[in-house]
């Protein structure tokens, strides 16, 4: 039986529900090849440096917009279209 307070899992999807009215978390494979966006024009980023992402943050780079950052966005595999 689930405690009060305690997130509720869905064990197909890994998908966890705190409450009513708030946000989603959503578990991903660390690993997955997932699209990376512009937070700014929503192009796809390209990587700056070579050891970002294992000693330092991994570096975006926007070749449309010029953004250069941290931040990006990955689409909803479940909204996005093919």
């Amino acid at each position: 039986m689930q405690e009060p307070g305690q997130p509720k899992e869905d064990a197909q999807t890994n998908k966890v529900d705190l409450q009513i009215g708030t946000p989603r978390f959503v578990r991903r494979k660390a690993f997955a090849n997932r699209a990376r966006l512009c937070a700014v024009c929503l192009s796809p980023l390209k990587k700056v440096g070579e050891l970002g992402g294992w000693l330092v943050p991994q570096s975006y780079f926007c070749p449309k917009c010029g953004y250069t950052g941290y931040v990006y966005l990955e689409p909803d595999p479940e909204t996005t279209k093919d």
